[in-house]
């Protein structure tokens, strides 16, 4: 009998880009895509808000998932993070109006003294969303390796990012690729995030659903338009 993983190496995960500024949908992408809606700066004293520019070009088919990225200052970290939880909810509530596929995804990196509140926004913000908009959230890949982030946490996807991993890619590259078991339950097999230019062997990627794709030249490169998608698994159906 095939196991889940193995079942899915012959059926090729969903493939979504991310399109962040300035990105175009590449061809492979057209049924779904993630889109930058608005990026939120938390520094110091203040909060910058700056929805997306100019929207992609995309067919109209195109189920679109908004995505709100908060950018949490390392530089002047905010005086006081948990009075932004208002305008942060409020911001994903405008994203599930304009959702086309029934997702929204927060994108918010938070620091390990940001954790308590991060867990307190994910549940305000699940508990205002639409019941029948799912919600979905990014996850560094140390997240992955601290249970106190994800465990219960109320969203419907948990996507880890498997790139641009900085100090710990080298260990974290090593535990994704052979020791999988190590990773929270919610970064095993569900959704997982990718980067065309750092990404995995056939295997790894067939361990998931669904798979997002971040381009570092936002898709505009021919090669980079083709399918992020590394070759088949010899002796698999592409």
């Amino acid at each position: 009998m095939l196991t889940c993983a193995g079942a899915r190496a012959n059926t090729p995960a969903p493939a979504v880009a991310w399109l962040w500024d300035s990105a175009v949908l590449p061809s492979w992408s057209t049924a779904e895509a993630a889109v930058l809606q608005r990026h939120i700066l938390l520094t110091g004293p203040s909060a910058r808000t700056r929805p997306r520019a100019h929207w992609p070009l995309m067919p109209s088919m195109t189920r679109v998932t908004p995505v709100l990225h908060v950018e949490v200052s390392t530089v002047n970290p905010p005086v006081d993070i948990a009075t932004r939880t208002d305008m942060i909810v409020q911001a994903m509530r405008e994203a599930a109006r304009a959702s086309t596929s029934g997702w929204v995804q927060l994108d918010l990196e938070a620091k390990p003294s940001q954790r308590d509140f991060y867990r307190a926004l994910v549940a305000r913000v699940r508990a205002e969303l639409p019941p029948q908009i799912k919600l979905s959230v990014t996850a560094l890949a140390w997240w992955c390796r601290a249970p106190a982030w994800l465990d219960d946490l109320p969203a419907d996807e948990v996507v880890p990012m498997f790139f641009r991993m900085g100090r710990d890619n080298v260990r974290m590259r090593h535990i994704v690729e052979h020791t999988p078991e190590l990773l929270h339950a919610s970064c095993r097999q569900g959704s997982a995030g990718f980067a065309p230019q750092e990404s995995f062997a056939p295997q790894v990627i067939a361990r998931y659903r669904k798979t997002y794709w971040f381009d570092r030249y936002a898709w505009q490169r021919s090669a980079s338009a083709a399918s992020p998608l590394p070759p088949p698994v010899p002796g698999t159906t592409p």
